[in-house]
C-alpha cells in the first residue's frame, strides 16, 4: 500500500522533487495494483498522483501495458 505506513516516509523525498513542477503532484488517485486486471476493489489502491506517474512510466517502460494499449488501438481502427 503506497499511502500506508512506513512507505509514504520512502516516497516523500521523491514527490516533494515534483512541487511546483508537476501540476496536483500531490493530489490523491486511484492506482491499480496489477495492470492486467480491472480497477475493482481488492485491486486498487488511493496513491499521489505523482505516486501514480511514476508506477504507471515504469510499467510503460517494462512493457506492461502493451497489451491494453494494443487493445484500445484495435478498438479505434475498427
Amino acid at each position: 500500500q503506497l499511502s500506508g505506513s512506513p512507505l509514504p516516509q520512502k516516497w516523500r523525498p521523491f514527490c516533494l522533487r515534483f512541487e511546483g513542477l508537476v501540476e496536483d503532484f500531490n493530489f490523491g488517485t486511484l492506482l491499480r495494483l496489477d495492470s492486467r486486471r480491472e480497477y475493482s476493489e481488492e485491486n486498487t489502491i488511493f496513491a499521489t498522483r505523482i505516486q501514480f506517474l511514476a508506477v504507471e512510466i515504469a510499467r510503460n517502460r517494462e512493457g506492461c501495458n502493451d497489451r491494453v494499449y494494443g487493445s484500445a488501438q484495435q478498438e479505434t481502427s475498427g
